[in-house]
């Protein structure tokens, strides 16, 4: 075959292969086929058969060989044949021991971490207490009423007072006027006798005052709250909706205006009403002054004889004026009539209302639009400045167009003068009692105390005014004794405040209450009624506060309060100041627990142990004197000391365990004997009585003799409290020092056999006491095993 003919059927094939499938098709000429096929067959024969045939398998399974060369390439095998390091076999006993001490270790770091969180939060907790009360204390001095407490703080203070010196009383004679009466006010209800109108009898004492204002005030608020039953809700809602606060209010300005006619026209027209109003109006109303009144009679204008007969109280001579004036007059003459009867006319007061829009409103006669108004209620806003000339003409306008069971006009008024006119526009600081009056008128008891107590020379009759009316229950107290001297409650109606009595009295009180403490037990059992947060008696809580701040050493307050304790052979004490207040709901034998408790917060146990066994709590009592000589047991006697005052106490409650005066629990009373052995064992031990030192030990059966005798001890030692647990390290050491002691003075003796005899007993004592001391199941401080340790070496 020739090469044409092999051109031609390549030709051909290639034709084909473009008619059956569209491939790309390859173009080479045969010396290029022919090059190619020579590189190939070169770079097959450089590269073996082999490598090929691997690079075809693992190719066929998707592995590609060059990155898997280099992958490997970059093992390092130099690591992982290197030799292992020998380990040594584990020591078990080892193992366990560490494992143990770390456990122990464990136990003793969490402890002492618990303990550490304890005291701190008991410090903050302290510390958060006095700030609190210092607080308190200084929004107290800020006697303006707040919504919001100032957050002050302040460091105390020490102060230096000579005990020989008798304070005097702080009280000024118009206070201890007052506290007299309230003490002889107190001594009735402790008797159970009837009890008198608190308010009526300051208003009689104050005519003895010789100042006429604060008699005026004392006078208004008794006038005032002359109340028909006593207020069994709150008297903040009753007030509101009961009408003799402001008939009451509206009868006082009619007396005290009646009292000014008649110092205008002179006395004798006081007994006629009738002559008393004519001859008034005939003072007052000259030839020019009546020009725009319209109606006369007799040649007098005629509303001002009616406005006056109604603003002096005399309803019944308004009638008569109207009546003398002809028929004209007749239907409102019925209305005076029927107002004054206390009945009501709904016909006549519509016409008359009618007659008043169509002609009366806009009339010249000012007195006859002012009787319009109040007796019909017309235009309630209007303020009638041609007729009211001063403060009580208008309160007594306004408190006239009130209707009973009218709250809605009658809380418009108290916002009006509380409110829109308030302190600035009475010129309240030059005119305190105008002011005041203004709102006791107006039924604003709380705020006109508290305004009034903002001065120092009216503070006192503020208290009492509070006093008289919490007692007779007018006053709207604060819902908490915590809230702020004046304070708003939002479900009270509008504008009334509520007085915090409780804050108001301590701050009061606190001025005298350690000079006169009799009179400061007095203001508090006012309030005997309250609460405190805690749910105590606020006269119990005040005497709880009173006796805690009198200081720690300070037992002055606590004798005179509970009592001075006689001779430690008699248990009876003398009357204190709270014994007259005893009660079925309080003694002193709860006041004694109560004011113990707060000192044994407080962390004074001396005296908390004297007042819990007055309170009867014998068990609580000899804890806290156990939890003191576990402190000083150990230590000498000095004169005036903790230890010493600690002594003669055990001594008093071992004579009353003797005698079975008192009963306490198996467990405390053997903790105390123990101590109390132990507290005449270091006795001994410090004077040098070594015998009889040990002696006394040996009646306890804490220490051995022996060796023999560790276990008996151990066991007696496991079944101790935690207070006599808390002396044994310091019993160890006297008793190891004893018997090193006896042992120097046997050692520089004759040698005989007794003495070596008898030195050998000591190194007994001393190798028991070690080991007691090496077994025992508490751990001893340091400096205890390394003090045993010096002493035992010294005796061999």
């Amino acid at each position: 075959m020739d090469l044409n003919t092999l051109l031609q059927r390549a030709q051909n094939l290639t034709n084909e292969a473009k008619a059956e499938c569209e491939l790309p098709a390859v173009e080479r000429t045969l010396q290029q086929v022919l090059q190619a096929t020579t590189e190939l067959h070169s770079r097959v024969t450089q590269t073996g058969g082999k490598e090929i045939q691997a690079h075809i398998l693992l190719g066929s399974k998707g592995v590609d060989l060059p990155k898997l060369n280099q992958k490997l390439e970059a093992l390092s095998a130099r690591k992982t044949f290197e030799p292992l390091d020998v380990k040594a076999d584990t020591d078990v006993r080892t193992f366990l021991k560490n494992e143990r001490e770390n456990a122990i270790l464990s136990v003793i770091e969490d402890t002492n971490k618990n303990i550490s969180d304890s005291v701190s939060k008991q410090k903050w907790a302290s510390m958060n207490k006095t700030w609190n009360e210092e607080k308190t204390r200084l929004l107290d001095a800020l006697i303006a009423p707040s919504q919001n407490f100032i957050d002050l703080q302040r460091l105390p203070e020490p102060t230096i007072v000579n005990p020989h010196c008798q304070p005097s009383s702080c009280l000024d004679p118009l206070e201890l006027v007052y506290a007299q009466e309230l003490r002889q006010y107190n001594e009735l209800l402790l008797k159970g006798s009837h009890r008198p109108n608190l308010v009526q009898k300051f208003a009689h004492l104050s005519q003895n005052f010789g100042e006429s204002r604060l008699t005026d005030m004392w006078t208004l608020l008794a006038c005032v709250t002359q109340i028909s039953e006593p207020l069994r809700s709150d008297p903040i809602k009753s007030r509101q909706q009961r009408p003799e606060f402001f008939t009451h209010a509206k009868s006082y300005l009619e007396r005290r205006y009646r009292v000014f006619m008649c110092s205008q026209v002179g006395g004798s027209y006081a007994s006629n009403s009738y002559q008393l109003v004519l001859a008034f109006v005939s003072h007052r109303f000259g030839a020019q002054q009546t020009i725009g009144l319209v109606d006369t009679v007799g040649e007098r204008p005629l509303w001002p004889l009616v406005y006056y007969g109604l603003r002096c109280g005399s309803a019944d001579v308004a009638v008569e004026f109207l009546r003398e004036a002809g028929s004209s007059h007749d239907e409102f003459a019925q209305l005076v009539a029927d107002r004054n009867a206390g009945e009501t006319n709904s016909r006549i007061e519509n016409q008359l209302r009618l007659q008043y829009a169509n002609k009366i409103r806009n009339s010249t006669d000012a007195y006859k639009k002012a009787v319009y108004c109040i007796l019909l209620g017309c235009d309630v806003n209007e303020v009638h400045g041609e007729v009211a000339k001063t403060i009580d003409d208008f309160l007594w306008i306004r408190l006239a167009m009130i209707q009973p069971g009218d709250a809605a006009n009658y809380g418009k008024l108290q916002s009006l003068i509380l409110e829109q006119y308030g302190e600035k526009y009475f010129n309240a600081r030059q005119q305190p009692y105008l002011y005041f009056e203004t709102l006791a008128l107006t039924g604003q008891f709380e705020a006109a105390i508290e305004f009034l107590a903002r001065r120092d020379d009216n503070r006192a009759h503020a208290v009492h005014m509070a006093i008289a009316l919490h007692e007779l229950g007018l006053l709207g107290g604060a819902r908490s004794v915590a809230q702020p001297l004046l304070s708003i409650d939002i479900i009270d109606p509008q504008p009334l405040r509520r007085l915090n009595l409780t804050r108001l009295i301590r701050q009061y009180v606190q001025r005298f209450e350690r000079t006169d403490t009799s009179e400061a037990l007095h203001y508090y059992y006012t309030l005997r009624c309250l609460r405190d947060p805690k749910g105590r008696n606020m006269f119990m809580a005040c005497v709880c506060d009173l006796v805690v701040d009198s200081g720690v050493f300070d037992t002055t307050i606590i004798d005179l309060i509970f009592g001075q304790r006689q001779s430690s052979d008699q248990d009876e004490v003398n009357s204190g100041l709270f014994r007259q207040f005893e009660c079925p709901e309080f003694d002193t034998r709860t006041m004694a627990a109560l004011v113990a408790d707060e000192l044994a917060t407080l962390g004074n146990f001396e005296m908390s142990a004297r007042l819990y066994e007055m309170a009867g709590k014998y068990n609580l009592a000899l804890k806290h004197v156990c939890i003191l000589l576990a402190q000083v047991v150990q230590l000498p006697t000095l004169g005036g000391s903790l230890r010493e005052r600690l002594g003669q106490e055990a001594q008093r409650f071992s004579q009353l365990l003797a005698s079975d005066s008192i009963e306490v629990e198996p467990k405390m009373k053997s903790s105390f004997v123990l101590l109390q052995d132990l507290l005449i064992f270091f006795n001994f031990y410090h004077e040098g009585k070594f015998n009889a030192a040990l002696d006394q030990l040996r009646q306890t059966q804490l220490m051995p003799n022996t060796t023999d005798d560790v276990d008996v001890c151990l066991a007696n030692v496991k079944r101790l409290s935690g207070e006599v647990i808390k002396v044994l390290p310091d019993v160890i050491v006297a008793a190891m020092e004893i018997a090193q002691r006896q042992y120097k003075q046997l050692k520089t003796g004759t040698g005989s056999s007794l003495e070596q005899s008898q030195m050998q007993q000591l190194r007994q004592r001393a190798k028991g006491l070690s080991n007691m001391a090496a077994t025992m199941p508490y751990r001893l401080p340091n400096d205890t095993n390394r003090r045993l340790i010096q002493l035992e070496l010294v005796m061999h």
